[in-house]
């Protein structure tokens, strides 16, 4: 089966003006909002403030986790824990073991 080459288009000057003029009086195009809806993760950054002051107050994880899904955001209580230590910021390169006191692969060595 035998191609045929399709000829390049070719444009005149005057089809150049017209298309130019169009162009030009399009009018701006409105930015597009930046979505107002947040992800979970983003929705307890929000509160986060909040959640800590409720735990000051006496309230368990459990009993705030109880609460935002009455308000329909549905959260564990452990994923719930882990966001606000997200939001809190952890030491790079720490883990959960480390943080709680137990000696490093380094502080054994040095013994």
């Amino acid at each position: 089966m035998k191609q045929v080459r399709q000829k390049r288009a070719k444009y005149t000057p005057e089809q150049l003006e017209s298309v130019a003029e169009k162009l030009r009086s399009m009018p701006a195009v409105e930015e597009k909002k930046k979505s107002t809806e947040l992800s979970k993760q983003e929705a307890i950054k929000a509160l986060s403030k909040d959640i800590r002051a409720m735990q000051k107050r006496g309230y368990t994880l459990e009993m705030i986790a109880n609460i935002l899904k009455e308000e329909n955001i549905a959260v564990s209580v452990p994923t719930l824990r882990n966001y606000l230590q997200t939001q809190r910021g952890r030491p790079a390169g720490t883990t959960r073991r480390t943080r709680r006191g137990a000696s490093t692969p380094e502080e054994t060595s040095a013994e």
